[in-house]
Formats: C-alpha cells, sequence, structure tokens
C-alpha cells in the first residue's frame, strides 16, 4: 500500500480534481459537471504523494446519521495500491469523529476492482438498486399536489412496503442511500416529501439544483411500478422539477416498466446496477 496524505479539498485543487476524473471516468464525467460548487457541496478527500493527485472520497452526513461516502474516483496510474482503501480510512475515522456509526457507499455491480477494495475495508453488501431517470416537461399545473401528513400509525404502515422488503428497507434519497425508519419517515413527512394517494405511496424530494437544473429524487413506497412513475412525474412538474431519478428494486420487470414511460437506466446493459454497501464505524 502507497504511504499517501490525505486532506480535504480546496478551491485551488479543483484543475487538479478535474484532471483525475477526466483521467479515471472521461469527458462524460458527472462530477465535472458540479465542480465550480463542489467544494461547497461536499467535503472532498484528496489522497496525495507529493504534489501528485491518486485519488479522491467525498463524504456527506445523511438525515439518519449516517456517513455516506460517494465521488470515489482514482488515477489510473494508481489503481491497485491501495488508494481506495486509504481513503475509506480516514473518511471512516472522520466519520466517527462527526458522530456517524455507519458509513455506506455504492459501487456499480461490474466494478470488481471497487467492490473488491470495499470488502477489504470491512465493507458488507446490503442491497441492490437499479438506476432510472427522466427528463420532466415544462407546463403548468393547475392543480399542484399537496404533500401529505399520515399519522404516526399510517407511517408505521409504510415501513412494511413491499419494496422495501426488496431494498432490505434501504431507500435513495437526494444522491444517498439509508436506512428508512420510523424517525426518519417523520422528518420526511414534516419536510413535506412525502405523498399519498388513494393507492400510491412517495417520497419526492423537493428540486435540487446539484447538475444545474432543478432535479428530484423519487422512492416508491406503495402503488403499482407504472402509476406511481407517472403520479411522480406529474408532481415533480408541479414543482417545476426538470429531472427525475430514483433508485428502484432490481428487477427486469420494474426496469422495462420504467424505460416503457421514458426512463434511462444507467448505465445501460443486463446486470449492471448498483450494490449498495455498508460499515460500522
Amino acid at each position: 500500500m502507497a504511504q499517501l496524505t490525505v486532506r480535504i479539498a480546496k478551491q485551488s485543487d479543483l484543475s487538479l480534481i478535474a484532471r483525475l476524473c477526466r483521467r479515471a471516468v472521461g469527458k462524460s464525467d458527472y462530477v465535472l459537471r458540479i465542480l465550480p460548487n463542489i467544494i461547497d457541496l461536499t467535503e472532498l478527500f484528496l489522497a496525495w504523494e507529493g504534489d501528485e493527485l491518486a485519488g479522491m472520497t467525498s463524504f456527506d452526513q445523511c438525515m439518519d446519521g449516517s456517513g455516506w461516502l460517494g465521488m470515489a474516483r482514482v488515477d489510473p496510474a494508481w489503481r491497485g495500491r491501495g488508494v481506495a482503501i486509504s481513503l475509506q480510512q480516514k473518511i471512516t475515522a472522520y466519520a466517527r469523529r462527526r458522530g456517524a456509526r455507519i458509513v455506506r457507499l455504492a459501487v456499480w455491480s461490474w466494478n470488481t476492482p471497487s467492490i473488491r477494495a470495499c470488502e477489504e475495508g470491512g465493507f458488507k453488501q446490503v442491497c441492490e438498486a437499479a438506476h432510472i431517470a427522466c427528463n420532466l416537461r415544462t407546463r403548468s399545473i393547475r392543480e399542484k399536489a399537496m404533500p401529505s401528513h399520515p399519522s404516526p400509525m399510517q407511517l408505521q404502515l409504510l415501513l412494511k412496503s413491499s419494496y422495501l422488503a426488496k431494498t432490505q428497507g434501504y431507500i435513495w434519497y437526494r444522491q444517498h442511500f439509508m436506512k428508512l425508519t420510523k424517525a426518519v419517515l417523520t422528518k420526511l413527512r414534516d419536510q413535506g416529501e412525502l405523498y399519498l394517494t388513494e393507492d400510491t405511496a412517495l417520497i419526492i424530494s423537493r428540486p435540487d439544483r446539484l447538475f444545474r437544473v432543478p432535479w428530484c429524487s423519487l422512492t416508491i413506497l406503495e402503488g403499482p411500478m407504472a402509476k406511481s412513475l407517472n403520479q411522480a412525474k406529474k408532481i415533480a412538474e408541479g414543482m417545476h422539477g426538470r429531472i427525475l431519478s430514483s433508485c428502484i428494486p432490481y428487477s427486469p420487470y420494474h426496469i422495462s416498466v420504467a424505460k416503457r414511460l421514458g426512463f434511462t437506466s444507467r448505465p445501460l446493459g443486463r446486470g449492471k446496477h448498483i450494490l449498495v454497501f455498508e460499515k460500522k464505524v
């Protein structure tokens, strides 16, 4: 394992971060689209050997108190030399000092080296999901959907969702996976992000401008897949969202329904989906 220095990124590092992203992922890396604001959006840990940037990983604290590791990038010249594990160790120690007791991260199912690094770092896989997204129409909505305010008993029933059972109780919310508990669901209700209709139950985040256009994240709790996705699109459009994205249970049926309704699944290809890992710290 290389002897690396790890520190939090500064504005003066942005050009080297951009170079790392292009080398590690390519010109299409989504991080390049949020680079101007990246220092303000997250705590980005950089691994260095001297003046050479070997890799990076971001840290965020989630609504449930857990830590989230994202944007992991390792320069191709440094792969296989323990960069990812060094960053994991530094960030988990930092997360512990911040009061987190669990840290999580996600890896694409085809990324064998990253999966191996997670397992070597003590992470255990807890669920799998498929990422979907669609562009929304810009239109005026006559009757904007209003968030719901269900009772504590109704919230408890939502935790028995068949969708949650397929993801082991984890949901994807604003770029993070977290465990849905009654306390978290209560916070989402109080923030006005829980929507109940006659036969659907949805968590839809208010529009965020992470990607320079307003986007909303979606979790389906109850209801037929097609009806839930159509309902979610209307609600997000009513909030002037331009992109709606979700991580749904990984199954050919769910993915096919989403594609039929105009959602894309990324990355494309059979068997390519998200694996979520967690570790107690």
